[in-house]
């Protein structure tokens, strides 16, 4: 009995100083071409149950771009998230211009919640434009948006906050709801 007790401490010992050795992890972002942000999405439900997948919950975003009078002139689909697909697993890409194809550090982003089994029968839940002001940190970098819904009723979600995360540094910028400080 004294032997696998010393037997343990000794197992338990070398694991201990054989883990401080280790390499920290390393994450590199993907570089993005010039004028670019790389988005993923990962979505998490406060509310969940079984029915949510039968409903197909997705957040969708788009960047719309204005002309000089800031009438929308173009808009272009950047990600659709399953709620039930592979959370983070697909990148969109930002373009960080104008309608004028000018350098930009400030975009419009339209995000959706949508739910329903296709596109014939889909249900929009909630919507709203923001604009994307990326800050010093966040420019031309990987970010995951990290949206938290729930749901309000059947086939009706909403969300309840947004954020912006750039996973090399773990730095988070809230984008819903949005505080304007004046």
């Amino acid at each position: 009995m004294k032997f696998i007790a010393t037997f343990a401490v000794l197992v338990f010992g070398a694991l201990i100083a054989g883990c401080g050795g280790m390499p920290k992890p390393q994450i590199e972002a993907v570089k993005p071409r010039a004028d670019a942000t790389l988005v993923r999405v990962a979505m998490i439900a406060t509310n969940y149950d079984d029915s949510w997948d039968k409903e197909n919950v997705r957040l969708r975003a788009h960047q719309i771009w204005l002309n000089d009078d800031g009438v929308p002139t173009n808009k272009e689909q950047v990600f659709e998230q399953a709620y039930d697909g592979k959370q983070g697993a697909n990148r969109g890409t930002l373009k960080m211009k104008d309608a004028e194809g000018s350098s930009t550090n400030r975009v419009r982003l339209a995000f959706e919640l949508v739910s329903g089994e296709n596109k014939t029968n889909e249900n929009i839940s909630a919507g709203t434009t923001v604009e994307w002001k990326a800050s010093s940190s966040f420019e031309n970098k990987d970010i995951v948006f990290v949206a938290v819904i729930s749901r309000k009723q059947r086939n009706n979600y909403q969300i309840d906050v947004l954020y912006a995360m750039d996973p090399q540094t773990g730095e988070m910028e809230q984008i819903l709801p949005s505080y304007d400080a004046e």
